[in-house]
């Protein structure tokens, strides 16, 4: 199981995404970006080779780790202790993400997410991409869900639909990125409106 935590910061006039993931065992890191207005501008990685080495990976340690990370991250943020890069120097929208079901993605309650990642120029796959999914307009900071692409560019994900809290707001958003690339796809919810009949 991977652990990922996802929240919004307002900093003075500037609002930023902060993201933490495990990348699982098999590369036992957990990565922290920062972004702003989807460019990333500041990451941070540590190795939790010491508990993957151990045989059995305890997930409740594992979890705390990356919760810890993440909110160590979150107040030096606030506190304008991190080292952003210009926004500028971080090139945006260099992939396209594509929902391949985009149909029927939602079906009794469950999230399934069949997703294409793709350079923009040429339209080769990317391999290799981070793929991150959210829903926006639930309680709380939004629970994300991560994958990586594989040679087709292709991922898929599966989570159960949140509890909406601000339905006029809803949005899927799916966002890839890989190297200093980033693709990002948003689709506003609509509330179902109230049979008449």
């Amino acid at each position: 199981m991977k652990f990922g935590f996802n929240s919004k910061v307002q900093v003075g006039p500037d609002a930023y995404d902060v993201q933490t993931e495990d990348r699982g065992a098999s590369h036992p890191f957990i990565d922290t970006l920062v972004l702003i207005r989807g460019r990333v501008v500041y990451r941070h990685s540590t190795s939790y080779e010491d508990l993957a080495a151990s045989g059995a990976l305890d997930q409740a340690i594992l979890r705390a780790r990356v919760e810890k990370q993440h909110r160590e991250i979150l107040e030096a943020l606030r506190a304008g202790a991190l080292s952003l890069e210009k926004a500028a120097s971080v090139k945006q929208e260099d992939i396209a993400v594509k929902l391949l079901n985009a149909g029927s993605w939602l079906e009794s309650g469950r999230v399934s997410l069949d997703i294409e990642v793709s350079s923009k120029k040429g339209g080769q796959p990317v391999t290799g991409a981070q793929v991150e999914a959210f829903i926006e307009g639930g309680a709380g900071s939004p629970e994300s869900y991560f994958g990586r692409t594989d040679a087709a560019g292709h991922t898929s994900l599966q989570f159960p639909f949140p509890i909406l809290t601000e339905p006029s707001v809803a949005a899927l958003v799916i966002r890839a990125h890989v190297a200093k690339s980033l693709g990002e796809l948003r689709y506003q919810l609509k509330p179902k409106r109230p049979d008449r009949s």
